[in-house]
């Protein structure tokens, strides 16, 4: 066989070059997601997000009893219509029992 082209430290060296710039070359092609450098962005992006859940959470309590409350006010006032509707037809019947007594004492 032939004499190799590349002795063994130049292969080294090529070796340690690849190395070395290997993640950039594989973060420029996004072939592969690094993560950021540690800036504490992402810890402070994590606080952030658990705090707007929580508010979401406080807010969809708040919510709920909100319409709970709705209900409770709407069924009163359901009663109250019921109890009106009832008052009213019983002086309309009243009204048309006397109108046609009145009828019939005037046309007979």
């Amino acid at each position: 066989m032939g004499e190799p082209i590349l002795e063994k430290k130049q292969l080294e060296e090529i070796g340690v070059y690849v190395k070395n710039h290997m993640g950039q070359w594989l973060k420029e092609q996004n072939i592969f997601p690094f993560p950021l450098q540690s800036t504490g962005l992402d810890r402070e992006i994590l606080e952030r997000i658990v705090r707007v859940e929580e508010g979401l959470k406080h807010q969809g309590e708040t919510l709920e009893k909100m319409m709970i409350q709705s209900d409770k006010r709407f069924s009163a006032v359901d009663k109250r219509f019921d109890r009106l509707y009832v008052f009213l037809t019983g002086i309309f019947l009243t009204s048309l029992g006397g109108f046609v007594s009145f009828l019939i004492q005037h046309f007979s």
